[in-house]
């Protein structure tokens, strides 16, 4: 069997894909503010090892995942703006 790799980009995902994957970010910060609170640990994936948080090293995580949840919501507010423009059986204005 032959792996095929190709690098994707963007293009092809719409506000939906977006949308679930910012519902994730959300979901991971929730878990970090959760654990904070309470005073139990994270536990997080990262590079293939198992690591577990105290709520005081979270802080790196969670500018990341607040970074991302900006670029997403951005992204989303882009994808969902009806573009300027005709459309099909439209009029151009006089």
């Amino acid at each position: 069997m032959i792996t095929r790799i190709e690098d994707w980009d963007e293009s092809f995902l719409d506000a939906e894909d977006y949308q679930v994957e910012r519902a994730l970010t959300n979901a991971a910060l929730d878990a970090i503010h959760r654990a904070r609170r309470f005073g139990s640990r994270v536990v997080i994936e990262e590079e293939g090892k198992v690591k577990a948080l105290k709520p005081d090293e979270t802080a790196p995580y969670e500018k990341r995942l607040l970074e991302s949840l900006e670029r997403l919501n951005l992204k989303i507010a882009q994808l969902q703006t009806p573009p300027e423009g005709l459309f099909l059986n439209d009029k151009p204005k006089s």
